[in-house]
């Protein structure tokens, strides 16, 4: 590739730079997006995170000369002059729900434009809310005109009464407007917030899995996110206050271990399960203790703190999975994805405890992505990029257009292959439950 310009203007039209604003390090990645689509990663910058607690900002300051970091390191790769970035947003004041728009189509000709469409959607929209919520997402899913239920693209058919049924996320605003300080105060602005899930989604989710019925489940340090994608579009959203930080925490209280020495034995010898280490032959492993001494450990006795710590998460996961009601919906099972995803043996465990398939999620349908980003870990940062490339240019109607798209991907063939799945798995939910 071509060097660029020192210094270009970032421009919308062209570019988009995703910021991770996360628990444990916060990431800048900037995009190139072709005519065609098409996103090209040419600069990252990562700092180790700072001022941020389960996804929450605790100081700004801090958290502002992380993200500046951050933005500083891929300034200087990509060589553009950011302005602006799409905010990953995620913590437990997150909240979902899905909400129905009905209009009257009154013109003569009776036929859906655009202009029902927005509409319709403003009207789902209108919601009770608290005076300390505010809207981040209003998603649409699937359309019924004059009964007819399951239209994607109403747009040009005709009708008399047009329904929608939308996913709306809601935040607290004084915390997402922390976030927005914190951006600010490092010199950028925030173009977007985005609920991480649905941004990790659009990097390692295929459109067949989403049509089919998936969960994705990113483990991150302080959160664990939770999205369910059922007939191509999301129908379910949350946000579990327990990650990868905790599991770091207990090793350092069972071990008596610095928190930088906990986070090196688990990332290097943990393990979700007895049997999932890659080090089996290993008894014991040495440490550094708190007195700069070096002692030996069991490799039994990590796994013994882990493992109930990784139980308890995935727990929390099928909870979660059940209370959206979609548990029968998904054969495509669960995407893994973030840091927690990279723990030896943590497909087995999940498999178990949820019941469904599962398989890890690493970054999809990036041309030239470098082998260093080619990782779990990095599933949001890209996620923010993609979904800025994908909705900064049509807004709403573009995300109807997706949908269109999607459902054509998936046919007649994975409807039915929903519905057995459905059958199923039905009497192995009442088993378990």
């Amino acid at each position: 590739m071509q060097a660029q310009p020192a210094e270009r203007n970032l421009v919308a039209k062209d570019c988009v730079v995703g910021l991770d604003v996360g628990t444990t390090k916060v990431c800048a990645i900037v995009g190139e997006v072709a005519e065609d689509g098409r996103v090209d990663i040419v600069g990252v910058g990562s700092a180790v995170s700072a001022g941020i607690r389960k996804g929450v900002v605790i100081d700004i300051d801090d958290a502002s000369k992380a993200i500046s970091d951050a933005i500083a390191g891929a300034r200087a790769v990509s060589k553009y002059d950011i302005n602006s970035v799409v905010v990953g947003v995620t913590g437990d004041h997150i909240a979902s729900l899905n909400s129905k728009g009905v209009i009257a189509i009154t013109h003569a000709s009776r036929e859906i434009s655009t202009e029902d469409v927005d509409r319709v959607l403003e009207q789902a929209r209108v919601i009770v809310l608290p005076p300390d919520r505010e809207i981040i997402h209003s998603i649409p899913r699937l359309y019924t005109v004059d009964g007819q239920t399951g239209v994607r693209y109403p747009i040009g058919m005709a009708g008399t009464r047009l329904e929608v049924e939308t996913h709306i996320v809601t935040g607290a605003v004084t915390l997402l407007q922390n976030v927005g300080k914190a951006v600010n105060r490092a010199g950028v602005t925030v173009e977007a917030s985005v609920l991480e899930p649905i941004a990790s989604a659009e990097a390692v989710v295929t459109p067949a899995e989403k049509g089919l019925g998936v969960v994705l489940v990113d483990i991150g340090g302080g959160t664990t996110d939770v999205a369910v994608f059922v007939d191509g579009d999301i129908a379910f959203s949350s946000v579990i206050p327990i990650g990868g930080n905790h599991v770091t925490r207990d090793v350092s209280i069972g071990l008596r271990l610095s928190g930088e020495e906990a986070e090196r034995v688990k990332c290097e010898f943990g393990a979700a399960l007895a049997d999932g280490t890659s080090l089996a032959a290993l008894d014991t492993f040495e440490v550094s203790a708190l007195d700069n001494e070096k002692r030996e450990v069991p490799v039994q006795q990590l796994v013994d703190i882990i493992n109930p710590r990784m139980e308890e998460i995935l727990a929390c996961v099928k909870q979660e999975i059940i209370k959206s009601g979609y548990y029968h919906c998904l054969p495509a099972g669960i995407v893994l994805t973030g840091g927690g995803a990279l723990m030896p043996a943590v497909i087995r465990l999940c498999a178990q405890i949820t019941g469904l398939p599962v398989r890890i999620g690493s970054p999809l349908d990036i041309e030239n992505l470098p082998q260093h980003l080619q990782s779990p870990v990095y599933a949001t940062g890209l996620g923010l990029v993609l979904y800025g490339a994908r909705y900064s240019h049509g807004g709403q109607a573009n995300q109807v257009a997706v949908a269109t798209q999607i459902g054509r991907h998936v046919g007649s063939f994975m409807e039915s292959l929903q519905r057995f799945f459905r059958r199923m798995m039905g009497s192995d939910l009442d088993n378990e439950a």
